[in-house]
């Protein structure tokens, strides 16, 4: 709706703008103040009243700008999501602390000396990004949504076809930097799709198709890079995007079946993958080989007890300790109460984050805030459910506990965006 033309209704809206110290809520608030005026005036008019005479008095039945702007301020102060963020900073310092004491048992090999250190770094650029990220206007990503597409297909392509293979996995070479382009890909299609498809017209067969193609081709290119993880949590983010902008539960179900389909088929035609499904299933059958490490888990978690072993945990007894199976680490040290604790501030957190993206009016916003939750989700799910044996043995990490300076960095920024979000939470104009 346009403002209305009127010299004493732009100078009433200006003042009441002027006590509202969130300049972003503006606009907004002028639409609001504009609408409800109008509305009043016509009242009026319609009563006999000039259109002079009209203003006057919806002006006075509003009340005086002054009174109207402090409640407006006080409405709209933005204010930092702070569940979240305390949550978040309890599961860095709980993972650095897992570090510390990992490092004083020797759980660590030789080349591990200095993770204490590394994690502080990490944690402290993290605690750098997030406020940053609070404060930077999420909107501002939307019209660089194509590109971001784009741009993550080309990295993607040149880590197939040129990537330097580290732990099974390529890596793309940039300087003195090796990066793991597939492993970040979720994010960065998250924030591209979610300015993608939330405008998209999911009635129309044709643009159904498209969406699935555009969503299919990064698909093809992780489980090329020989990433099922990846993929799975790709896929999840999705599904749940698609169905959160508009795709009817029928056809989401369909592609649902599908992407699982097409996942499931390169599970069954790579032996590698197909030895781990299978490992999974039944760790007994090679206990001394490819089930070795399930069971060592298995008996770790039977072992703990309510009250936990304390720091009695042998020496280097399961490899990758402070990354995947952190939460085996903190189980046994502090028992089964604290591991309980700890999955339920993770339940916490994630109905947060989900209650943000209900809450959203912004519809850019919400897609985007339901695609980082579903990747934090899928992220904290299947590494507890593995270290309990519930899923198959793959490198996800907890979310800010896990040792690793990109993950840490990833999930920060993630973090980041959603609390840009909150603090808009009310403004539904992009």
């Amino acid at each position: 709706m346009v403002l209305i033309q009127n010299p004493k209704i732009q100078a009433y809206i200006g003042d009441i703008c002027a006590q509202i110290k969130f300049r972003e809520v503006h606009q907004e608030i002028q639409l609001e103040i504009n609408t409800h005026l109008q509305e009043s005036m016509e009242e009026y008019m319609a009563q006999g009243f000039s259109e002079d005479e009209a203003v006057n008095k919806a002006i006075v039945q509003m009340g005086s700008a002054d009174t109207v702007g402090k409640e407006l301020n006080k409405v709209h102060q933005p204010k930092p999501e702070w569940s979240i963020l305390s949550l978040s900073l309890f599961f860095a310092g709980l993972g650095l602390a897992a570090m510390y004491f990992m490092g004083k048992q020797g759980l660590l090999l030789s080349t591990q000396p200095r993770i204490f250190t590394k994690t502080l770094v990490f944690i402290i650029m993290g605690a750098v990004i997030v406020p940053g990220l609070y404060l930077f206007d999420y909107r501002k990503l939307e019209p660089y949504s194509k590109y971001l597409y784009l741009g993550t297909l080309v990295l993607m392509t040149l880590t197939t076809l040129v990537g330097v293979p580290f732990q099974g996995k390529p890596y793309l070479n940039i300087g003195p930097f090796y990066l793991d382009i597939i492993g970040i890909s979720p994010f960065l299609f998250s924030i591209a799709f979610a300015g993608l498809f939330h405008k998209w017209q999911w009635n129309e067969p044709k643009k159904l198709l498209q969406g699935f193609l555009i969503c299919l081709v990064p698909l093809f290119l992780i489980l090329t890079g020989r990433s099922l993880s990846t993929a799975v949590i790709y896929s999840i983010m999705c599904l749940t995007l698609m169905a959160v902008s508009g795709v009817k539960h029928r056809i989401s179900l369909l592609l649902f079946g599908l992407l699982g389909s097409i996942t499931l088929c390169s599970v069954i035609s790579t032996p590698y993958r197909l030895q781990r499904l299978i490992t999974f299933l039944n760790p007994s059958a090679d206990p001394a080989g490819s089930g070795w490490l399930n069971i060592q888990l298995s008996q770790l978690m039977h072992s703990s007890g309510f009250f936990g072993q304390g720091f009695t945990l042998g020496q280097k007894l399961i490899p990758d300790l402070h990354t995947d199976f952190i939460f085996s680490y903190i189980t046994f040290t502090f028992g089964w109460i604290a591991g309980g604790i700890l999955v339920a501030l993770v339940v916490l957190f994630m109905i947060r984050i989900i209650f943000i993206a209900t809450t959203v009016k912004n519809s850019y916003g919400r897609l985007l805030t339901s695609g980082l939750a579903a990747i934090f989700a899928i992220q904290f799910f299947w590494n507890i459910s593995m270290n309990l044996g519930w899923a198959p043995i793959s490198e996800v990490g907890l979310p800010f506990i896990s040792f690793g300076g990109s993950r840490l960095i990833l999930n920060a920024a993630a973090l980041g965006i959603i609390s840009s979000i909150y603090r808009r939470k009310n403004i539904s104009l992009t």
